[in-house]
C-alpha cells in the first residue's frame, strides 16, 4: 500500500468499515510513513469521538433525499443563464447566477483545481479534503450526549452596491412534515443595494428524545421557524396579508427525526452529502489565519468550477474558517468577484437550556406579529417537489414542458423534480433524470427563465438534428461546458461525477421552449435520433 492507497482508505474509515486485509496492510503502511500514521489516528480519534452515548433517531432517506435534493434545488437553472445576450447583459446575469448557484448554507458549490500526477499536489488536495472531513465530523459530535443542544449562529447580509447582486441573495430552509418528508423553503436576503441586516439564528436539539427547534429572527421578529417536540411538528405560517399562525401536525406511525441532526440544524448543514461523496480534487486549502480570540485557523475555498466557461465568468465561492483546536466551523461566507455578500458566524450558547418557545413554538406567532423586519428578507416555501409526476408537471408549469415518451434503452427510471425558478420566483422549473445503466446518465432542464433567455444562443449555434415532430437540436462553442454544470449539479440524482466525455445541447421545442440536456458520456447519432424524436408534450403525455 502506498500513500494514496492509504489516504483514500482514512477517507472511507469515516464512513465505512474496512477489510481485516485492508486494516493490515494499512497498519503496515502507516508504521513506515509518519504522515499517514498521523491521519490514522487522527482518524480513530473522529471516529471514538463520532460514537453517541445515547441512541439516535434514523431516518433511511432523509439524507440523501433531503440534502441532496437541496443539491438539484440550488444551481441547476441559474448556471446556463451566463451565456446569453450582449456582453454587458451578460456579466450583470454570470452575477446573478453565481450568487444563486452558491449556497453558502448547504455548501454545495465546490471548487476545482487542477490534478495533476505529482504527490505533493496530491497531498495538497487530500490534506484539504480531510480537514473538511474532520470539521463535519466534530460538528456531528455536537449533538451526542444527554444535555440539550443549543446553537447560536449569527447571519450578516453585508451592504452591496450592486442591485443586481444584492437582490439575487438567497439560500434554502428545510422542516419536515408530519411524515417526516421535507419541506424545501428558501430564505430570501435581496435587500435593498446599500442595505444589510443581521439574522440570529438558533437552534435547539434534545439527543435523549430527538425533540427539536429552530427560529431565525432579524430586527427581533421571527422570520421562519420550525419544530417538533416528540409527538407533533410545527411550522411558522407568516402570510403576506394576515396574522401570522403556527401550523401543528400529529406525526405519522413512521415519521423519524434526522439521523445525523447536524445536516439539520448546524452550520455544517449539507456538507455530510458533500463529504460522503468524496470530491476531494474540488476542496482547496487557502492556509492559516489568525481568529479575533487569538486562536489559530484553517481556510478552505469551495466554490463552482469554471474550467470551460465563459472568459468574464464571475468568480464565486465560499470561504470556510477551521478552529485549529477543535475543527469546528466558527464561520463561513460566500464571496462574489473579491465583494463579500453574507457571512455566517458560529454564536456563544448555553448548553442545557431548552427552547425560549418550547418545542411548540409557543408564543412565536405573536412575536411574528406586526411590521415585517426589513424588505426583502423572507421564506418562499415548496423551493423544491420531491419525484413529481408528468400530470403534476404538465398542470403547475406555466409553459410547454416535454418528457420522453420512450425512456432512453440504457437508462433506467426516470425522476422529476419541481424546483423554484430562483432568478424567477413566480415559476418553476423541472428537472428529469435518468441514472444511465452504463453510466451515461441524462438530464434535461426546463425553466421559464431558460425560455426566456438561452434563444439567443442558437444565433451562434449549429442545427444538428430536427426531429419529425418539430423539435431542433443546436450545438454551440460552449456544450461541454454547459453539460458538465447540469451534470454536477445533478449529482444527487445521478450520484456520478461527470465524465471526461460528455455531451450536451440546447433544445428548441415546437412551443417555442429552450430545454437543456447533458449525458454523462457519448451517444451515437443514432441514440441521439432516437431520445429526441420521443419528446413529446407532457400534456401529451398525461392524458394518455
Amino acid at each position: 500500500m502506498d500513500c494514496r492507497q492509504c489516504q483514500e482508505l482514512l477517507d472511507d474509515l469515516l464512513v465505512a468499515e474496512p477489510t481485516p486485509a485492508q486494516r493490515a496492510s494499512l497498519i503496515q503502511h502507516t508504521e513506515t510513513c509518519p504522515e499517514c500514521a498521523r491521519q490514522y489516528q487522527l482518524a480513530n480519534q473522529v471516529l471514538a469521538a463520532m460514537t453517541p452515548v445515547a441512541p439516535l433517531f434514523n431516518s433511511a432517506e432523509f439524507k440523501e433525499r433531503v440534502m441532496s435534493a437541496i443539491s438539484d434545488a440550488r444551481l441547476l437553472r441559474p448556471r446556463l443563464q451566463k451565456i446569453q445576450g450582449p456582453r454587458d447583459r451578460v456579466k450583470k446575469l454570470l452575477a446573478v447566477v453565481s450568487v444563486a448557484a452558491m449556497l453558502l448554507v448547504v455548501v454545495t458549490s465546490l471548487f476545482r483545481i487542477g490534478s495533476g500526477p505529482d504527490e505533493q499536489g496530491f497531498r495538497d488536495r487530500f490534506s484539504a479534503f480531510s480537514l473538511l472531513s474532520e470539521a463535519c465530523a466534530a460538528e456531528r459530535t455536537l449533538f451526542t450526549g444527554k444535555e440539550i443542544v443549543h446553537f447560536v449562529n449569527e447571519i450578516t447580509v453585508v451592504p452591496v452596491a450592486d442591485p443586481t447582486l444584492a437582490k439575487s441573495r438567497w439560500f434554502p430552509m428545510v422542516s419536515l412534515d408530519a411524515t417526516g418528508k421535507p419541506h424545501f423553503q428558501q430564505l430570501t436576503l435581496g435587500l435593498e443595494p446599500g442595505k444589510g441586516c443581521t439574522i440570529k439564528d438558533e437552534s435547539w436539539y434534545d439527543p435523549t428524545t430527538g425533540r427539536y427547534t429552530r427560529v431565525m429572527t432579524a430586527a427581533g421578529k421571527p422570520i421562519f421557524a420550525t419544530a417538533f417536540d416528540g409527538s407533533q411538528v410545527y411550522d411558522l405560517e407568516i402570510p403576506a396579508t394576515g396574522t401570522p399562525r403556527v401550523v401543528n401536525q400529529a406525526i405519522s406511525n413512521d415519521f423519524q427525526p434526522p439521523k445525523s441532526p447536524a445536516e439539520f440544524l448546524g452550520i455544517s448543514t449539507g456538507l455530510e452529502s458533500k463529504v460522503d461523496r468524496k470530491d476531494k480534487s474540488l476542496v482547496r486549502d487557502v492556509g492559516k489565519t489568525i481568529l479575533e480570540d487569538g486562536s489559530e485557523a484553517h481556510q478552505l475555498k469551495l466554490g463552482m468550477p469554471t474550467d470551460g466557461g465563459p472568459k468574464d465568468a464571475v468568480e464565486s465561492y465560499s470561504l470556510m474558517t477551521i478552529r485549529a483546536d477543535n475543527n469546528r466551523i466558527e464561520k463561513m461566507e460566500l464571496n462574489v468577484n473579491g465583494q463579500t455578500m453574507y457571512v455566517i458566524r458560529r454564536g456563544k450558547s448555553v448548553p442545557g437550556e431548552k427552547p425560549t418557545s418550547d418545542w411548540n413554538l409557543a408564543g412565536i406567532a405573536q412575536q411574528a406579529a406586526g411590521n415585517a423586519p426589513a424588505l426583502g428578507l423572507g421564506i418562499i416555501a415548496n423551493m423544491v417537489i420531491l419525484d413529481v409526476s408528468v400530470e403534476h408537471m404538465a398542470t403547475k408549469s406555466d409553459f410547454a414542458t416535454y418528457v420522453f415518451a420512450n425512456d432512453p434503452a440504457w437508462a433506467g427510471d426516470r425522476t422529476i423534480t419541481d424546483v423554484l425558478d430562483p432568478p424567477s420566483p413566480s415559476h418553476r422549473m423541472f428537472v428529469i433524470t435518468y441514472r444511465g445503466k452504463d453510466g451515461r446518465h441524462v438530464v434535461l432542464v426546463q425553466s421559464h427563465t431558460f425560455n426566456q433567455k438561452l434563444g439567443k444562443l442558437t444565433e451562434a449555434a449549429k442545427l444538428v438534428y430536427t426531429s419529425r415532430d418539430g423539435v431542433k437540436v443546436w450545438s454551440g462553442e460552449r456544450d461541454q461546458w454547459m453539460a458538465k454544470i447540469l451534470l454536477q449539479s445533478a449529482r444527487a440524482a445521478i450520484k456520478d461525477p461527470p465524465a471526461k466525455e460528455i455531451t450536451g445541447y440546447l433544445l428548441e421545442t415546437p412551443a417555442g421552449t429552450y430545454p437543456a440536456l447533458a449525458i454523462n458520456g457519448s451517444v451515437t447519432e443514432e441514440e441521439l435520433h432516437a431520445l429526441i424524436d420521443s419528446l413529446v408534450p407532457a400534456k401529451k403525455q398525461a392524458e394518455e
